[in-house]
């Protein structure tokens, strides 16, 4: 957050000057130096703030809440009077422009956009106290480390080719089904929480690279692996800074500040109004005491699923709101506790494994295995068919030894996986790349360069050597020392990195452009408003359905001004057709009986034509002529 220091040393000396006249009054001559020192210890008096912050209405002390809340991101206009009563609207304006006057609160021009923010100076000085009481006794759920297992159940699906896109890069929906239907727990607070589940993942998954796209199927990346390999009890600390990133602009400091607010039990209101501030798209129920999944800001639904917080609920809504013990070790440290994970292998094929343990060995049993629930402990069981189709995705042998050595199986089921093993791993069939050396002098010297068999799977005496595909490069350079230059031939499979267009723009949350300091402020109505408050007309240039009636001011709208109008058009009576759009201008309407109509010409089309008001699905003025 900008402090007063840094906003007044911005300000021009005539502007400094009329603000130093309006605390002190004239007083002659002054240098520049003492103008500005005599202007901060005027205006950065806290008590100031306070007292002024005493003697507002309910609703203004509301707005410097979320203000002081919003931290380096703002809050416009368009979301400010989501917050305040209908009556209330034209007065809003008014008072945010005064509170920019009295320098506790400083104004952004951006894109036509005037974005309103707090000074770091009046930090805590705008709290407003919980207006709901909380028994604390009550449950409280929290999602703990599920997230993890689920980032991990989607990158089995992918491994076991499961997973396919549109050519749009969304999801099938079959691979949709199959991925929501997986997030039991989360399905039973609301279908929504799946479905926003699912879009933290892949989100997640799109932009760090973890899945690749070969024809309309997704897989795990080479990234996702070496992750996986040798990082993966950090996987969900890499998910939660990453989240910060996104949200938050990678202010962690003001995302832990907002935690701490709800270090003890709050309302779900008071909690709501909190993080509204980092998703301003709709007015708060602050009527109701217990909220659906649905109406909570998107960034605190996203912190139960991170594990930060916890929910207590009533009825299938949300009641109250606290930071879990996890969240309150973010909070302190920046780091997300380790839990310890705990491993049982029964006679029966079933395993059971908490979901905080490595996420590795989540990722490879759910290749192998079927889960039979989604709690904090995973139970999972073993059969042949399962079992062999894990293997088949491409599992290597050395990793099946190291599973073994974490689940340590009772000696019936390990001599069952080895028998499996045998069946899968014992004849191969698989496509290598030969090297092969016509010297049989270099040949034979090349068999004992430790350095180089470290290269190499296998050697074929008199011939060459099999080599490891991801030491390849290693072994050219070797080569180039005993004077060989080998041709390379390959036809490796190609694979794009995953789209992520269409899970940014669904994941994506409105932040307001940064912008300089206005200084003038002017009372003068921003592009943004103007724009909102045409688009709330009969007279859009967004999509509408409208009734008749409005629908023939529309249409004589349109006749008299000579703009054109675009419109989906359908026969209702005929289920099987399909919507149109069409552009086009109106000659005359006929509405003395039924059907009514409407003679129009559409554009680069010569010739009127008659069309059914009935017809018109949806309509948009254009507002400029095309």
């Amino acid at each position: 957050m900008l402090d007063l220091f840094s906003f007044f040393d911005g300000m021009s000396k005539p502007l400094l000057r009329d603000v130093h006249a309006k605390a002190y009054g004239k007083k002659g001559l002054l240098n520049n130096a003492l103008i500005q020192s005599e202007v901060m210890s005027f205006f950065s008096d806290k008590a100031r703030a306070v007292s002024r912050f005493e003697k507002m209405e309910p609703w203004q002390r509301r707005c410097m809440n979320l203000l002081y809340h919003s931290g380096s991101r703002g809050l416009t206009y368009n979301e400010l009077r989501l917050t305040v009563p209908v009556s209330k609207n034209k007065e809003l304006r008014s008072f945010l422009l005064e509170m920019c006057r009295e320098f506790l609160l400083w104004r952004s021009q951006a894109s036509g956009t005037a974005v309103y923010l707090g000074f770091a100076d009046f930090a805590h000085c705008f709290e407003i106290e919980p207006q709901e009481s909380v028994d604390a006794s009550k449950t409280f759920t929290e999602y703990g480390c599920l997230l993890d297992w689920h980032v991990c159940l989607v990158l089995s699906l992918a491994k076991r080719g499961e997973l396919r896109i549109n050519t749009n890069g969304t999801l099938h929906r079959r691979s949709y089904q199959i991925c929501t239907a997986a997030f039991v727990t989360a399905s039973k607070i609301s279908a929504k929480a799946a479905e926003n589940e699912l879009s933290l993942i892949f989100s997640f998954l799109t932009q760090k690279g973890w899945l690749e796209q070969e024809n309309s199927l997704l897989y795990p990346s080479e990234k996702a692996y070496e992750f996986l390999k040798t990082s993966a009890f950090r996987l969900h600390q890499y998910v939660l800074t990453w989240w910060v990133e996104e949200r938050f602009r990678n202010d962690s400091a003001h995302c832990r500040q907002m935690l701490k607010c709800i270090t003890d039990a709050r309302g779900v209101s008071d909690a709501a109004y909190m993080f509204w501030v980092m998703d301003p798209s709709y007015r708060i129920l602050e009527s109701n005491r217990h909220l659906a999944w649905e109406y909570l800001p998107r960034p605190l639904r996203e912190l139960w699923l991170l594990g930060l917080v916890k929910f207590q609920f009533q009825s299938g809504k949300v009641s109250a709101v606290m930071l879990s013990d996890a969240g309150r070790e973010w909070t302190t440290t920046s780091v997300f506790p380790q839990y310890e994970g705990q491993v049982s292998m029964l006679p029966n094929f079933d395993l059971v494994v908490s979901a905080s343990t490595s996420p590795q060995l989540l990722f490879t049993v759910a290749c192998l295995a079927r889960v039979k629930n989604d709690e904090t402990f995973l139970c999972f069981n073993f059969d042949k068919d399962t079992y062999l189709a894990g293997l088949k995705s491409g599992i290597p042998e050395s990793e099946m030894e190291q599973v073994f050595g974490w689940i340590k199986p009772p000696e019936n089921v390990l001599s069952t996986f080895r028998e499996w093993n045998s069946s899968f791993y014992g004849a191969k069939v698989r496509t290598v790349r030969l090297l092969k050396i016509d010297d049989l002098k270099i040949l034979t010297e090349l068999s004992r360069f430790s350095q180089f068999t470290e290269c190499t799977e296998e050697y074929i005496p008199g011939y060459g050597f099999v080599l490891v595909p991801e030491k390849e490069h290693l072994a050219f350079e070797i080569l180039e020392s005993f004077g060989y230059c080998p041709f390379v031939d390959r036809s490796a499979k190609i694979r794009d990195k995953a789209p992520t267009d269409e899970w940014r723009k669904d994941f994506t949350i409105a932040w307001p452009e940064a912008g300089s300091p206005d200084y003038e402020l002017k009372n003068e109505v921003d592009e943004a408003t103007l724009q909102s408050a045409l688009k709330s007309t009969k007279y859009s240039d967004v999509y509408q359905k409208l009734d008749t009636s409005d629908l023939v001011y529309v249409l004589r709208y349109a006749k008299t001004t000579g703009v054109y109008l675009a419109a989906k058009v359908r026969d209702p009576a005929k289920r099987a057709e399909k919507e149109r759009e069409i552009m086009f201008s109106v000659h005359a309407l006929h509405l003395a009986k039924a059907p009514l109509n409407v003679d129009i010409q559409e554009k680069d089309c010569e010739g009127v034509a008659p069309l059914q008001l009935s017809f018109i699905q949806e309509i948009k003025v254009l507002r400029k002529e095309a």
